[in-house]
């Protein structure tokens, strides 16, 4: 699956640096969900960003299956890694099938029809086929999160990024995103996410990454260790 050995990144503004990633390794196991966990500012948003070649001039290497994600074209990339940003992007002049058939015709070169089959296919199993024809500004915040969902696996990508996804969702909402991801997870999707609330972790919680200050400090596998052992993780998550 996709891995990361000694990866760190510099944010440079004029003549200033801040070392935002240090030596970072990690490995996104596949059939998982991974959580990168830790206050902000420790380094996860970055992580993610790294890992979806938004931010591309890091140093160390990412690599899927073996291969540099560095060297993967665009449509390669789109169809390995799908990623849902923290304040969603969707496109406001579009409606939501369009949202969703948009990459599927100007980079795969799908035709119209069948862009549209597929993107419906895809907003039915997460709810919103109803919502088809409407426009982002019309949904609420886990409507829409559930199209920015629908927008990355229309493109049916091996793994689902995540950055911060309960930030601006009410409490049903965040359960509802919830029983999705675990649900997408039961079905063989591989997901990745950044998080510092803690409700959230311990309702989804697989394989935990625990960051600070752009390094990981610790790591637990809840499928073979006891969350007891890992003192930083506990001590985080009893916060709340």
């Amino acid at each position: 699956m996709i891995s990361g050995q000694h990866i760190s990144w510099h944010y440079k503004h004029k003549r200033k640096s801040s070392h935002v990633l240090k030596d970072v390794s990690f490995e996104l196991r596949q059939g998982r969900i991974t959580t990168f966990m830790g206050q902000s500012g420790a380094g996860k948003t970055t992580l993610l960003k790294c890992i979806a070649n938004l931010h591309s001039h890091y140093d160390g290497i990412i690599t899927c299956n073996e291969r540099d994600l560095k060297t993967l074209s665009p449509v390669e990339r789109a169809s390995t890694i799908g990623f849902v940003l923290q304040q969603f992007h969707l496109f406001p002049h579009l409606s939501v099938l369009h949202n969703c058939t948009y990459a599927l015709m100007e980079s795969l070169g799908l035709q119209k029809q069948e862009a549209e089959e597929r993107a419906l296919e895809v907003l039915d199993s997460l709810g919103m086929q109803s919502f088809s024809q409407v426009f982002p500004s019309q949904l609420s915040g886990g409507q829409q999160q559930r199209v920015a969902i629908a927008r990355a696996l229309v493109l049916r990508p091996e793994v689902l990024l995540l950055d911060e996804p309960t930030s601006a969702l009410d409490p049903d909402s965040k359960k509802s995103l919830e029983s999705l991801l675990l649900e997408l997870n039961t079905k063989g999707m591989t997901i990745a996410l950044s998080s510092h609330d803690m409700p959230f972790i311990r309702k989804i919680m697989d394989y935990v990454y625990f960051m600070e200050q752009g390094t990981i400090v610790e790591e637990w596998d809840q499928k073979i260790e006891a969350l007891a052992s890992k003192a930083k993780i506990q001590q985080f998550l009893s916060n709340t």
